[in-house]
């Protein structure tokens, strides 16, 4: 069947491109035979343009986790902007998930309904705003040319706007690690939102990209950070977990919060090294005053757990509670503001803990490991990278050392977020609405 289908499309996409002709868009390749056929229809029936086809427009693009983690929070905001609201300005979502796969979540859906929005499942909207590119605004996330092959989809569909005078926007979507920033120098948008200082200076002065592509604005995933509680935290981990409120009683809190899986694809053996990984951590926890809660990554195998079955070997599951994905009332942000130490090995969520006074640690198995991409975050001081040699040091110099100063914890927010105030998601779409020309009160 799967054949068959792959005949019907090469078949069929000869007959596309020329009813299309300079509307075909590659996204073509990703959609349903049903909105193929809708597609050919709509296209075929706007050759007689409408008048309401020339009113400003933001499309928000959605095609990847990463556009519907960092999007969606965007688009509730717009939509409570008075331009929205009074109709000045028409908002479109295309969902495209046949590109990575894109499964909306509840609470996406949840948003979605709340603001009376039916996604499109085709790119029609896309070929609405080339007829009349003027205020029209195209919002993606992953299209930066470095990395093509994944981000392919955003790259071509920026390009073929960029034809007709169509304005685009992107935002970064990763940290501050070289690669992701080596990306998003090569983004395809004309306007690229970044999260803070030290990503907007590397742009400039390493990948010389122009300044009035960059748009300083924070992240907006970080907004809710301004809003969390500690006591309520440590409530809500006392509620889901009753024995934690004894095991914690005197000790310091280490968070894990890495991945075993992906990470050493690059390396021999690499389920095995994975059970190494945590056992070795386990191993140099000083557990006689700490205790440790694991907050498992998404992609985690749960069956087995490894998290649990090192614990379980060592004899150490009294010290060490695992917290499976699911667990969405203690998210990393919320289990970030009770700890005293994190260790990860090359994440994002290092660049957070540091932007919340916390100290990192990066572990890792080897020296030329993942965690090299993020070996500049030892800049901020309070930010460490280990190996199994020194693992055991480093943990006790992190459980004994103070916490960084306030003054020294602002400036690494100025560098990796530009501020943790709440409003990264205004200042987000006031860019996205300026590009527009409309004001917004």
């Amino acid at each position: 069947m799967a054949k068959v289908t792959t005949w019907l499309r090469q078949a069929f996409k000869p007959i596309e491109e020329t009813l299309l002709g300079d509307y075909y868009f590659s996204l073509q390749d990703y959609l349903s035979f049903a909105d193929k056929g809708r597609l050919l229809q709509k296209a075929f029936q706007s050759r007689v343009s409408s008048a309401s086809e020339a009113k400003p427009e933001i499309i928000v693009l959605l095609y990847s986790k990463a556009g519907e983690r960092l999007l969606v929070p965007l688009l509730a905001n717009l939509c409570r902007r008075s331009p929205v609201e009074t109709g000045a300005i028409a908002v479109t979502v295309v969902f495209l998930p046949n590109v990575h796969q894109l499964t909306l979540t509840p609470a996406t859906q949840a948003t979605f309904e709340a603001l009376g929005i039916t996604p499109e499942t085709d790119y029609f909207p896309l070929i609405r705003a080339c007829k009349h590119p003027d205020n029209k605004l195209v919002v993606m996330c992953l299209d930066h040319r470095y990395l093509y092959d994944f981000h392919r989809c955003g790259v071509d569909t920026a390009d073929r706007l960029a034809k007709f005078g169509v304005k685009t926007l992107s935002i970064q979507h990763g940290g501050t690690r070289s690669d992701c920033v080596r990306g998003l120098a090569t983004a395809a948008s004309d306007v690229v939102l970044v999260w803070g200082k030290r990503v907007q200076r590397e742009l400039r002065d390493k990948y010389d990209v122009e300044d009035s592509r960059v748009r300083l604005v924070g992240n907006p995933l970080h907004d809710r950070i301004a809003n969390l509680v500690a006591e309520n935290v440590r409530a809500t981990l006392f509620r889901l977990y009753p024995d934690t409120q004894t095991q914690l009683a005197g000790k310091s809190l280490v968070l894990i919060a890495t991945c075993l899986h992906s990470e050493y694809r690059e390396y021999d053996n690499e389920p095995q090294l994975y059970r190494d990984y945590i056992r070795e951590l386990y191993r140099n926890l000083p557990f006689d005053r700490a205790f440790a809660i694991v907050k498992m990554h998404p992609l985690d195998s749960q069956h087995p757990n490894l998290y649990r079955e090192a614990a379980e070997a060592l004899g150490v599951e009294a010290s060490v509670l695992v917290i499976e994905p699911e667990v969405s009332e203690l998210d990393v942000y919320r289990l970030l503001t009770i700890c005293d130490v994190l260790v990860t090995r090359c994440s994002t969520v290092a660049e957070e803990a540091l932007m919340m006074g916390k100290k990192a640690i990066a572990f890792d198995l080897f020296e030329d490991g993942p965690s090299c991409g993020y070996k500049h975050l030892e800049e901020y001081g309070s930010y460490t990278t280990a190996y199994p040699e020194t693992l055991r040091s480093t943990l006790e110099t992190a459980l004994t050392t103070p916490q960084p100063t306030v003054e020294f914890q602002q400036q690494v927010v100025e560098d990796l977020t530009y501020a943790l105030d709440g409003r990264s998601s205004d200042r987000a779409v006031d860019e996205i609405l300026k590009q527009l020309d409309i004001s917004n009160p």
